[in-house]
C-alpha cells in the first residue's frame, strides 16, 4: 500500500501494534528494577550518589552501538529475533542486581543487560512506524505507553518483590520475560527486512545524520537533565524525605503511571497537531510542574508528581515519531542514531545530576535540570518541519 493512500481507508493494525507494545511492557517493566532498587544496592555497596549515577553508564554503553544494530535490522532477518529475545534476557539480567557483592560485579551485570536493552530498542520502533503508518504518532503512543506502564509496574514489583523474597529471590520473577519472549516469536514469525531498492544509500544517511545528529543531541541531553534524573533520584529523594523504600516505590510508580497516560496521548495528539508544537507545549507544561515540585514543601509536593509524569514522560512519543517521519527508508538506523544520542548522553546527564545533587541536594539538581530542558527546545529550530499528519494525509 503506498503512502498516498488516504488513511481513512487503512484500518489502524491494532493486534500487530500491540503485540510489540506487550513486548515493550514486559521488557521496560524489568528495567524499572534499577531505581527503585537503588537505595538499597547503595547501602548495601556503600554508594555515594555521584558512583550510584555512573552505573547508568554501564547499563547505556551497549546502546552507543544501536545504529550498528538498526543498521543491521533493516537489512536482514534479525530484526524479529533482537525484539524476540530481549525480555527474557533483559528479566533475568535485572533480576540477579541482588546476587552482586560489589560495585564491579554490579557494573558487569548492568552491561550485559545493558546489551539485551540495546537489542530491543534499535528495531522496536522502527518496526511499529512500519506496522502503524500512516498513523506513527499513535502507533508510537501505543508503543511508548506500553513502556511506561511497564516502568510504572516495574518500582512496585521490584520493592514488593524485595520485601516477600528479599533481593536474593527476584529471579523467579525471569519466567515472565521468557513467557513475552516467546507470544512475540509466535507473532513477529514473519517479520522481513525493508526492500533492498527502498533503502537509503551511504550517502542519503551520511546527509540525514548530519542535518539530524547536532539538534537531537541538544534536545535529548536537556531533556536528560530532567527526566534521567527524576527517573534514577526520585525514589532516593522520597526516601531521603522520610518515606520507606516501598512507599518511595509506589510513589514512583504513581508518577510512571501518569506517564502512561502522557504518553498514549501525546503521540496521537502530534499526528493532528504537528510534532514539533506537541513537543514544545509538554515540555514547558513539564518543566513548569517540576519547578512546582521542587518549591512545594512536605508533604505536600508529591501532588505534582502525577502532572509532572503525564507531561514529562508524554514527550518520548513525539520525538520518535519525528525521527520517524523523516526515515522512511533507514527506520531501524536512524532510530538508533536516535537512541544512541539518549543513551549516551543520558548517563552523562544523570551522573552530573547526582554530583549537584551531593553538593546541593537533589532540588537543585532537579530544578537546573528543568532549566535546561527549557532551553534545549531552540534546537527545534534546525529540524525540518512536520510532514502530512495523518488527519490530513491523502
Amino acid at each position: 500500500m503506498s503512502r498516498a493512500t488516504p488513511p481513512a481507508r487503512r484500518a489502524f493494525p491494532y493486534a500487530a501494534v500491540l503485540t510489540v507494545a506487550l513486548g515493550h511492557f514486559v521488557h521496560d517493566t524489568f528495567t524499572a528494577f534499577f531505581a527503585p532498587l537503588l537505595p538499597l544496592l547503595r547501602e548495601r555497596l556503600n554508594l555515594s550518589l555521584g558512583l550510584a549515577g555512573s552505573l547508568t553508564f554501564f547499563l547505556q554503553a551497549p546502546s552507543l552501538f544501536n545504529p550498528v544494530i538498526g543498521f543491521w535490522a533493516d537489512r536482514t532477518r534479525w530484526m524479529r529475533w533482537f525484539v524476540v529475545l530481549a525480555p527474557g534476557l533483559t528479566a533475568t539480567g535485572m533480576t540477579l542486581l541482588g546476587w552482586t557483592s560489589d560495585y564491579a560485579a554490579l557494573a558487569v551485570l548492568l552491561l550485559a543487560v545493558g546489551v539485551s536493552v540495546a537489542m530491543f530498542h534499535a528495531p522496536a520502533p522502527a518496526l511499529v512506524a512500519r506496522l502503524a503508518e500512516p498513523y506513527t504518532g499513535r502507533g508510537m503512543s501505543i508503543f511508548m505507553a506500553a513502556g511506561e506502564l511497564g516502568r510504572a509496574v516495574g518500582p512496585v514489583l521490584a520493592v514488593s518483590a524485595a520485601a516477600w523474597w528479599g533481593l536474593p529471590g527476584l529471579p523467579r520473577l525471569a519466567a515472565l520475560g521468557w513467557l513475552a519472549s516467546a507470544v512475540l516469536f509466535w507473532r513477529l514469525a514473519r517479520v522481513e527486512p525493508l526492500p533492498r531498492d527502498r533503502r537509503w544509500n551511504d550517502a542519503a544517511l551520511h546527509a540525514w545524520l548530519r542535518r539530524w545528529a547536532p539538534p537531537l543531541a541538544v534536545l535529548i541531553l536537556g531533556r536528560a537533565f530532567m527526566v534521567g534524573a527524576l527517573n534514577v533520584f526520585l525514589p532516593t529523594f522520597l526516601h531521603a524525605q522520610g518515606r520507606s523504600v516501598q512507599a518511595a516505590g509506589w510513589i514512583t510508580g504513581a508518577y510512571e503511571a501518569a506517564g502512561v497516560l502522557g504518553a498514549l496521548t501525546s503521540g496521537t495528539l502530534s499526528d493532528f497537531l504537528g510534532r514539533k508544537r506537541t513537543l514544545v507545549l509538554v515540555q514547558t507544561l513539564a518543566v513548569a510542574f517540576l519547578w512546582a515540585f521542587v518549591a512545594t514543601p512536605d508533604p505536600w509536593r508529591v501532588a505534582w508528581l502525577l502532572p509532572l509524569g503525564f507531561t514529562a514522560l508524554a514527550a518520548q512519543p513525539i520525538m520518535l515519531a519525528l525521527v520517524q517521519d523523516h526515515a522512511h527508508q533507514a527506520r531501524a538506523t536512524a532510530n538508533g542514531v536516535y537512541l544512541a544520542l539518549s543513551f549516551a548522553l543520558r548517563p552523562i546527564a544523570v551522573t552530573l545530576s547526582g554530583m549537584i545533587g551531593d553538593a546541593w541536594g537533589l532540588k537543585g539538581a532537579f530544578a537546573l535540570g528543568g532549566g535546561l530542558a527549557l532551553l534545549s527546545l531552540l534546537a527545534l529550530r534546525k529540524l525540518p518541519g512536520d510532514t502530512l499528519r495523518a488527519g490530513r494525509a491523502g
